[in-house]
């Protein structure tokens, strides 16, 4: 399982990048997400303490200032 997250500048319809998060795990996103790892299907947007989580299991930095942020988990 991938787990991608899709960068947007905030008020832009087109992706400006995608970064791969897999190495942080399903197990740890669903956990993030608050989601149950099998049911992790959808596009979700990412904000606040979620954000901030996934950032710093990923060790990335997330400009939730500029830019919107969503997860998403898919197969490879």
């Amino acid at each position: 399982m991938k787990i991608l997250i899709t960068v947007y500048r905030k008020n832009s319809d087109f992706p400006e990048r995608e970064l791969d998060v897999s190495g942080i795990g399903l197990e740890a996103t669903a956990d993030v997400m608050g989601i149950p790892a099998d049911r992790l299907v959808d596009v979700y947007p990412l904000e606040g303490s979620r954000a901030a989580a996934l950032g710093r299991l990923a060790d990335v930095r997330l400009d939730l200032d500029s830019y919107e942020y969503f997860l998403e988990a898919v197969d490879e």
